[in-house]
């Protein structure tokens, strides 16, 4: 009988593989970034999983600890396999008939597949050193969800291709921040125990895993910040992350000082006529949406160089001069779907000035849009 290394049940192990799932390199030049490291504790079975940038760690209940002995398999492998499996299956993990193989069972279903040195499994996790702190996970998984339409991937301006996150400049929680030269979003999260530290860049990538990871989370995390890597921790899910390695620029000058006129409508009728006007757009990133407000009203519109139209009138709360004002259309409809309240207010100066876009409640958030030429 081979040397059993350890039993789980499918209902424990399938979450936390697809946690660290997250992390596992499918394209790997080096095959143990492929691999997801499972290390028995005695009735926890430990799981590990890096491509070298993010790194996410979780753990499960065991139903035998075995042998205790750690294994490397590959992640996309060993994740289809389990998923395949009945949910009532109690999968058994042991040695192979040769060396370096591991054998998969559960039930009569059988598996084989090959495991890689435990101590080839790179790590990341004790090479980090910063300050730490504690904040709610679903208001910052909330202020990241809501500014991240407004991050691009831009080669030439590397610093841009991340969510920024640093301490509010009172000391009272954090500011969570996207701009690409064309959108701007911010949005801050109360925290009261927040530590000084440097902007922190973190990588669009390890962004989109942080949502998946921590999005429906409501509890108490811990934030471990170094001037290379930020590590997050909560429900005994650990994810690290190295950071952006630039400075972000001064985006508090962008925000206009001077927009008076404040235009209010409602969300959804705003972003639905601007979808509708946009069906006749033939290249969104060159044709323009006309937004034109007057006392009462507004009208959005969009016409294209081969002369087609569309417009739609809807009513706006608003008792200044007229204002007529030109945006990217996708922009727009980005940034509303971003504003959690049933209207939006918007403040403006003049066709050529960057709008402000906020929600009509008491909120920490703020959206600037720059605007195209008419």
């Amino acid at each position: 009988m081979a040397d059993i290394y350890f039993k789980v049940h499918r209902t424990q192990l399938m979450p936390a593989l697809d946690a660290v799932s997250e992390a596992v390199d499918t394209r790997a030049s080096i095959p143990i970034l492929g691999n997801v490291l499972l290390r028995p504790e005695g009735d926890v079975l430990r799981l590990s999983a890096t491509d070298l940038a993010v790194e996410v760690q979780t753990s499960c209940e065991l139903l035998d600890g075995g042998a205790g002995i750690a294994i490397t398999l590959s992640g996309a492998d060993l994740r289809d396999i389990v998923r395949k499996l009945p949910e009532t299956a109690e999968i058994e993990f042991a040695a192979g008939a040769f060396a370096g193989q591991v054998r998969i069972q559960a039930g009569r279903s059988r598996f084989v597949l090959l495991s890689l040195p435990e101590q080839d499994f790179p790590t990341l996790m004790d090479k980090i050193k910063g300050v730490s702190f504690d904040v709610d996970i679903a208001p910052l998984a909330a202020a990241i969800g809501k500014v991240t339409y407004a991050v691009r991937h831009d080669e030439t301006r590397f610093y841009l291709s991340g969510v920024c996150i640093h301490p509010h400049k009172d000391g009272t929680g954090l500011a969570v921040v996207g701009c690409d030269g064309h959108n701007l979003a911010v949005a801050r999260v109360d925290a009261q125990e927040v530590r000084e530290f440097k902007p922190s860049i973190v990588p669009i990538k390890a962004i989109k895993s942080f949502s998946k990871l921590f999005g429906d989370k409501k509890t108490k995390a811990r934030l471990l910040v170094s001037d290379a890597m930020m590590r997050i921790e909560a429900d005994g899910l650990v994810f690290l992350t190295k950071l952006v390695d630039g400075v972000y620029p001064d985006y508090l000058r962008t925000i206009p000082q001077a927009n008076e006129k404040r235009a209010i409508a409602a969300v959804d009728t705003f972003r639905s006529a601007i979808s509708r006007v946009c069906l006749v757009a033939n290249d969104l990133d060159k044709d323009t949406v006309r937004i034109r407000i007057d006392t009462g009203s507004m009208k959005v519109s969009l016409a294209t160089q081969e002369g087609e139209e569309a417009d739609e009138d809807l009513p706006a709360d608003y008792d200044d001069e007229a204002i007529e004002i030109g945006f990217n259309g996708k922009y727009l409809v980005n940034m509303l779907q971003s504003i959690p309240t049933q209207d939006v207010a918007m403040w403006l100066s003049s066709s050529a000035s960057p709008a402000i876009f906020r929600p009509t409640i008491e909120s920490d958030e703020l959206y600037v849009l720059m605007p195209r030429r008419l």
